[in-house]
């Protein structure tokens, strides 16, 4: 019986390994994922409508102590045009930052294919796989082909099952400011309304002279909008070219 016992426990474990080992070479390649990953994303384009989301700007210092608020409601018509709204604002200077970020993101984008996560920009690297939010996910190394501010240093999180990108984290390519010593991204992509959206970003800033700075955005609530003429509005400046007050 304790041998019956032993060999039976010894095919399960093997059978465990065959299925791992057969699991990872099904796996697909670099070249295949980052294919489906931009027909995904072509594929969420064409289901992209108007709305509008409620998004919460928070500012922290280097003790982690809050310093400045701004809530925001932005509308995006597909394709390109944006308008924003700023409910409240807190935090004197650190409140026009947010303001100012604000701004800059509700500007239409400039050649948009220029900061793409494609392989017109970037380098892709397989380098395995994790389980983020419950979902398997393939992780890939970015590599920008240009330092360019606009374009990211890191990783990215791919679902294997649709081809969505859950996570991106890393660095701008090129520093965006003179002010800026160092700046860390990390931004959240979800399924919102039939839509895969940006839904949160963490930053942490190194800003010159002022220490450690703390971004964090992240989306209250969503609702569908009329299409409606819109009127630009335009962007004083930005964080990174900001100075925050200790």
């Amino acid at each position: 019986m304790l041998l019956r016992s032993s060999i039976s426990g010894f095919l399960v474990f093997a059978l465990a390994v065959i299925a791992a080992a057969q699991e990872r070479q099904s796996m697909p390649d670099v070249n295949t994922i980052v294919a489906r990953m931009m027909n995904s994303r072509q594929e969420n384009k064409a289901r992209e409508h108007a709305y509008t989301v409620k998004r919460d700007y928070q500012l922290m210092d280097k003790q982690s102590e809050p310093r400045a608020q701004v809530i925001a409601n932005i509308t995006y018509l597909p394709p390109d045009q944006k308008q924003y709204q700023i409910e409240s604002s807190t935090g004197g200077m650190g409140g026009k930052v947010l303001r100012d970020i604000v701004a800059k993101e509700s500007e239409p984008s400039k050649e948009p294919h220029r900061k793409e996560i494609s392989p017109e920009n970037y380098d892709f690297q397989l380098l395995g796989e994790e389980t983020l939010n419950g979902r398997r996910c393939y992780v890939l190394a970015v590599n920008p082909k240009r330092e360019e501010k606009e374009l990211i240093k890191g990783r990215l999180w791919v679902d294997a099952a649709n081809y969505n990108i859950h996570q991106i984290e890393g660095n701008p390519a090129r520093s965006p400011s003179w002010w800026v010593r160092d700046l860390h991204l990390l931004m959240n992509f979800a399924l919102v309304n039939g839509m895969w959206l940006h839904t949160s970003t963490y930053a942490v800033a190194d800003i010159r002279f002022k220490g450690k700075y703390v971004l964090e955005s992240h989306s209250r609530e969503y609702r569908s909008v009329e299409q409606t003429a819109l009127k630009p509005h335009r962007n004083p400046g930005i964080l990174a070219g900001a100075a925050i007050n200790p």
